[in-house]
């Protein structure tokens, strides 16, 4: 029974307009689509356009004999629609009301700008310089709107030119012209009632010249300036249209403010820094730039300061009554330096001041701790016990913590100790270690090691720490990580399709299989789907649903350890059959003032019903 082939809507489209009528359908089995006019086929002019959502017809430059009622079809095991759409067209193509006022040519230079207007049917020439802009504008109209069409001598205009074109008219417009833009440009503007053009001849003088840079050699080679004095950076710029300057350093742009001050003109840019220090050291970059290219040239600039302070801590290696030893670090890249002070006077309390100097002076000062001229120290206590972590088959990280005690002086490293169990202990590491871990090698998989560990300092070594628990390095075996993606393929009322992605780890061992699980979404007991064995492939069919209740499923995946974790599948499955019926969802639109979406939508029971 067609339920909605009688209602009807209706678009009017005017003659030379365009007739577009949209069908969005669906269903499944995907429906089988037919299009008829007047209960007959659909003009020869007529286009059907389908997609995977939609089904279009469309008749361009519509006439009256393209009039009449368009029906659409849809019809799968399901059931059958139909929906239909009065189409109207009035007259036949109005004569264009064509109006090309005028054409506005701008030449934009660097100091002034001037305006030529040219009227329809004319050819004017126009002169510019090269690296000046140039635009090329005229006012249309024309029912139906004309289409716009530029050339340059009779043929494609360069792709370097920018044309836009609205209801408002259009416009070309070349920047930075150059003698290659020279030709005659040619607008035509046509619609099905006739067509109008209007030339303009472009002469462009001279040339586009690339940037050139001119600085003093001395500045490329480096130049060597006190802190506290000014920068000075000149340098002379030629090219047309005139180049821009942009400084950096260190891929930083310099901007001017503050005490730094740049001063740019046609002809020149110059860098002033006042008041340099040490930090303002580096290679200036000055890019200059204009449409034929760019130019980058690099000024050296080293500023001479008096050093920094010694970089610190200051340490007291050893102090007795009448004498220490003091360690600091020039710079960061720099050994230790280290000075023996004597003639000290017992029990007094000293501070040490460490200056560095240079050809400008001496630098500020680095200053150590108090520290009385005694004996004050002695050997640290022993470490905590060592722990052992990070296992594998032929090495073991130690790591323990630090001595109650350092015995009055600063730790200078620990000392490593192994031993098979209850065998005899041998020195790890050469070199004292000044970490509170260290990464243990050559050992040998499935023995039994314990460790322990010494502190030291200027007096000596402390005592060992107490002996860490038995470890026997091994390959480091997990569970698997969960499956990926696991997700419900097809459905039906007795059975559900998973599917599932292999995990992204396997624990360091091949994975022996998976594991599936449901549950009834109302209740909280998983129950294991495959009892007997494990599933070999990244696929499981779950049989003997029952039709009408909703389930959850979960996949893990296994190994010789064992059973990784689940991962459950976002959404819920109802064991049933699926079948949809047809739907169609339309929308009719043209280009004409009448506008017409239709968005009805009827369900079709299927044909076992007799309806």
């Amino acid at each position: 029974m067609d339920l909605d082939a009688s209602v009807k809507e209706k678009i009017v489209v005017h003659a030379g307009g365009t007739i577009r009528i949209i069908a969005y359908v669906s269903g499944k089995p995907a429906p089988q689509i037919t299009w008829c006019r007047d209960d007959g086929e659909v003009p020869k002019e007529a286009v059907v356009e389908t997609t995977g959502i939609s089904n279009s017809l469309v008749i361009k430059n519509c006439r009256r004999q393209h009039q009449g009622i368009y029906t659409l079809s849809a019809k799968n095991e399901g059931g059958e629609r139909k929906k239909a759409v009065i189409v109207e067209v009035l007259g036949e193509s109005a004569r264009p009301h064509l109006t090309i006022g005028c054409i506005n040519i701008y030449i934009f230079t660097f100091i002034s700008s001037t305006k030529l207007i040219l009227d329809a049917g004319m050819t004017r020439e126009v002169k510019a310089m090269a690296g000046t802009h140039i635009t090329l504008m005229a006012a249309i109209k024309g029912i139906p709107f004309p289409t716009v069409t530029w050339k340059k001598n009779d043929a494609e205009v360069p792709t370097r030119a920018d044309i836009e074109t609205n209801q408002a008219g259009t416009k070309l417009e070349m920047r930075f012209c150059n003698r290659g833009d020279c030709g005659d440009y040619t607008l035509t503007v046509e619609n099905p009632a006739g067509s109008k053009t209007v030339t303009c001849t472009v002469l462009v003088l001279g040339k586009i010249l690339p940037p050139i840079v001119e600085v003093d050699v001395k500045l490329i080679e480096g130049i060597i300036v006190k802190a506290g004095t000014t920068i000075r950076l000149p340098a002379i710029m030629r090219g047309i249209p005139v180049p821009t300057a942009k400084w950096s350093i260190e891929g930083e742009e310099i901007l001017s403010e503050g005490n730094v001050k740049i001063d740019t003109d046609n002809f020149s840019t110059v860098l002033s820094i006042n008041e340099c220090t040490r930090n303002h050291t580096g290679t200036y970059l000055l890019t200059v730039s204009n449409p034929a290219g760019s130019k980058t040239v690099a000024l050296n600039v080293t500023v001479l300061d008096v050093p920094a302070a010694p970089i610190g801590p200051a340490n007291i290696l050893e102090v007795t009554p009448d004498s220490m030893m003091i360690e600091w670090r020039v710079s960061s890249g720099s050994l230790a330096t280290q000075l023996s002070i004597t003639r000290l006077q017992r029990g007094a309390e000293y501070v040490v001041r460490i200056r560095a100097e240079n050809k400008m002076g001496i630098g500020g000062p680095l200053e150590s701790k108090p520290t009385v001229a005694e004996h004050t120290f002695m050997p640290p206590s022993p470490p905590g016990k060592p722990q052992t972590s990070d296992l594998s088959e032929d090495a073991v990280t130690v790591g323990w913590t630090m001595p109650l005690s350092d015995g009055g002086s600063q730790i200078t490293g620990y000392i490593i100790e192994r031993r098979h169990k209850g065998g005899k202990w041998i020195r790890v590491n050469k070199k004292p270690c000044k970490d509170l871990r260290y990464r243990v090698l050559g050992l040998f998989e499935g023995s039994e090691y314990e460790f322990r560990v010494f502190a030291e300092n200027i007096a000596g070594y402390s005592g060992p720490s107490p002996i860490s628990d038995p470890c026997k390095p091994c390959r480091p075996i997990t569970v698997p990580s969960p499956p990926v993606n696991p997700r419900v393929k097809d459905y039906s009322k007795t059975t559900a399709d998973l599917v599932w992605i292999k995990p992204n780890k396997d624990g360091g061992s091949p994975i022996l299989g998976y594991i599936v699980e449901m549950k009834k979404a109302d209740t909280e007991e998983w129950k294991k789907v495959n009892l007997d064995d494990f599933i070999k492939q990244c696929a499981y069919r779950v049989k003997g649903l029952e039709e009408g209740v909703t389930y959850r499923f979960r996949v893990r995946a296994s190994n010789m350890i064992g059973d990784g974790e689940p991962r459950e599948i976002p959404e819920s499955v109802t064991a049933q059959d699926i079948l949809i019926p047809p739907e169609i969802e339309m929308e009719v639109t043209c280009r004409e003032p009448v506008n017409i979406s239709l968005n009805l939508f009827l369900l079709v029971s299927s044909s076992s019903s007799g309806s």
